[in-house]
């Protein structure tokens, strides 16, 4: 698969469009993806043992702009072997999460 880029060309300074191959972007994000990987496997490593059987038990869920990336849940599965699924709306879960935090937060100070 391609796709034509549309940009400017650096030494130039005129526009050009260029073709880029699926394969070429998997390479171009290769160490990002490969960043996130190893950051998720490093934190299993050090989550205590009852917390880390609850995720063993239930799955990693992503979120946030970096799962968007194709085959990013693949990646984290084959690496740490626990189910990993995104989120039904990534961009916006970890907000919604906050807010809700805070509301439960200013529930138990008004108590």
């Amino acid at each position: 698969i391609a796709m034509d880029v549309r940009g400017r060309n650096l030494v130039t300074g005129l526009p050009k469009t260029i073709s880029v191959t699926s394969e070429e972007t998997e390479e171009a994000l290769k160490e990002a993806t490969s960043t996130i990987v190893e950051a998720v496997h490093s934190v299993l490593e050090k989550t205590p043992p009852e917390l880390a059987a609850d995720i063993a038990e239930r799955g990693i869920v992503l979120t946030g702009g970096g799962c968007l990336l194709y085959g990013m849940e693949q990646l984290i599965e084959e690496k740490t072997g626990i189910s990993t699924v995104r989120s039904d709306d990534p961009l916006t879960a970890v907000a919604i999460g906050t807010g809700k935090y805070v509301e439960e937060v200013m529930k138990y100070r008004s108590k």
